[in-house]
């Protein structure tokens, strides 16, 4: 009998724990049905919170929200996310700007693409030859990466500088099946 004594106990020091930790989240941000009732509403009051219940419920399932903080902090951080560079293995052949417009000018018989190159994405097209170099090289590639949790095939146009790939533009990014 002691056993379930102690065992209330702890759950009674958990619920007013998490009681206290809702309380202060509570206050600091109130939910936003809250904000948006007192915005259309200005006489509109909070429901009263009844920490009771939840003090009383928590007595018996407190292992679980013990679990639940646990749970919800990482033990390590996370690895960082590799990113994606192109590199001298991912070239193909050399192309102009005129050549590169050319293949990815878009054809849209309905019109709801517009007749430029890469069409949508014409201004990001522009911004990028605006940051490349005046009279630079340009390449072609096409990669297959492995994000970490995803294998992805991604192709574009890459600027050459002093011989490296340098800034790049993807046109294609797309997710590989499973092996």
């Amino acid at each position: 009998m002691s056993y379930l004594y102690l065992y209330l106990g702890i759950g009674l020091l958990v619920g007013i724990g998490f009681s206290v930790r809702g309380a202060r989240a509570y206050a600091k941000a109130p939910p936003i049905t809250e904000v948006a009732a007192q915005a259309l509403d200005p006489d509109w009051q909070p429901p009263k919170r009844r920490w009771l219940p939840l003090i009383l419920v928590s007595s018996l399932i407190w292992p679980m929200l013990l679990l639940l903080i646990l749970v919800d902090r990482p033990l390590k951080p996370a690895a960082p996310m590799p990113e994606f560079a192109v590199t001298s293995q991912h070239l193909q052949e050399a192309l102009s700007v005129v050549e590169m417009e050319a293949r990815e000018r878009v054809f849209d018989p309905l019109g709801a693409v517009p007749d430029v190159p890469f069409g949508h994405l014409n201004t990001a097209w522009q911004d990028f030859l605006v940051q490349c170099e005046e009279g630079a090289e340009f390449r072609r590639f096409a990669a297959d990466w492995d994000s970490g949790w995803r294998r992805e095939r991604r192709e574009g146009y890459v600027e050459i500088v002093q011989g490296q790939p340098g800034r790049f533009f993807m046109t294609v990014c797309k997710t590989l099946p499973e092996e």
